[in-house]
């Protein structure tokens, strides 16, 4: 007959298997080695925005950026600007990333601690893109600096180069290998508005 382990006991289990995965995760956060990942992509005009997967919902959320889908599921990560008190982007927290778990009722869910150290997560890049924007970068693509901005309405957006073209970044779709313990993202499409021409503009990214 098996025996009945003390809930006292199992929480505290539970709480070290939680102290030991943040401690992995800040480790490998940490390494230099995440900022060695080495991208290969190219730049294609589309006649409008492509949707990878039509069939999933489209975020409507305040002062959204832009999103991520995946192959996997429908679950969607959407990132929304920080507007102040006075109608400005908040430079010290621009950006804040969230779930919107679609693939249950859609109700929105925060991200975990793995997600955010290795994933998801947003850091503030400081100043100096077009405009004196905020910048900041998604953890699990460091290369890249997207820059946020306001319109002539005030309404925030998302600008990032596409090659050498500033360009409104709408949505990222990411091709995921979950066969593994891992889920690795074997490929990236990028896609947006090219900012001088109105042209959409699709990015195809491969990561090595």
């Amino acid at each position: 007959m098996p025996t009945r382990r003390d809930p006292i006991q199992s929480s505290a289990i539970r709480r070290l298997i939680v102290r030991a995965a943040a401690a992995v995760c800040l480790f490998l956060a940490a390494r230099p080695e995440a900022d060695a990942l080495e991208l290969t992509s190219s730049v294609t005009e589309l006649g409008q925005i492509s949707r990878m997967r039509p069939e999933y919902p489209v975020p409507n959320e305040p002062n959204m950026l832009f999103y991520i889908e995946r192959s996997v599921n429908s679950n969607t990560v959407v990132y929304a600007a920080h507007i102040d008190s006075r109608g400005h982007i908040d430079p010290d927290a621009p950006v804040d990333a969230y779930w919107r778990w679609y693939n249950v009722d859609g109700h929105r869910k925060p991200l975990n601690l793995i997600e955010r150290l290795m994933a998801y997560g947003v850091r503030p890049a400081g100043h100096g893109g077009p405009g004196g924007a905020v910048a900041f970068k998604v953890v699990a693509l460091p290369q890249r600096e997207i820059f946020v901005v306001q319109d002539k309405e005030g309404r925030p957006e998302a600008v990032v180069q596409f090659g050498n073209r500033w360009t409104k970044l709408v949505y990222v779709y990411l091709h995921v290998d979950d066969s593994g313990l891992v889920p690795k993202v074997t490929a990236m499409e990028l896609f947006g508005i090219d900012k001088l021409t109105g042209k959409p503009l699709q990015e195809h990214v491969i990561p090595h």
